[in-house]
């Protein structure tokens, strides 16, 4: 993923950019380290994404996969309504997470399958799922 993904996602999906002071190029004060003015609010905008119930479980599911059909994702997702299902899919193809290819079928039939970008989030969400179970159990 490239540095300015989530921006792109961020403006894509219509989402709220925060306004932060004018203290790096972006204007924000949040960096990550005091010796650098690298800004880390782009990260805002994906996860507000992947933040949204059930998207993390339709990445993992998805990718598991390879591809899918919605029927087979709604019966992996049995907790989860139709409607909230198209919502979320849609929302993840629009942030370039996912792909979804129709085929001229009777009945329709549609695909879905993780982008370039969306295998690569996906493994960077493990290691960040890595470091959250290390750092819980140092916690207590």
């Amino acid at each position: 993923m490239d540095k300015y993904f989530a921006r792109r996602v961020q403006e894509q999906m219509n989402l709220p950019i925060l306004s932060l002071p004018k203290e790096n190029s972006c204007g924000c004060a949040d960096t990550k380290s005091s010796d650098t003015n690298e800004c880390m609010c782009p990260a805002t905008g994906l996860v507000q994404i992947i933040g949204r119930k059930y998207a993390l479980r339709l990445l993992t599911v998805i990718g598991e996969q390879q591809t899918i059909r919605f029927n087979d994702l709604k019966s992996v997702m049995d907790d989860m309504s139709s409607s909230t299902l198209t919502i979320r899919l849609t929302e993840l193809e629009r942030a370039g997470l996912i792909s979804r290819r129709t085929y001229s079928e009777t009945p329709p039939r549609v695909e879905y399958a993780l982008t370039s970008d969306g295998r690569q989030l996906r493994q960077n969400l493990f290691a960040l799922s890595k470091y959250a179970t290390q750092n819980a159990e140092s916690a207590h």
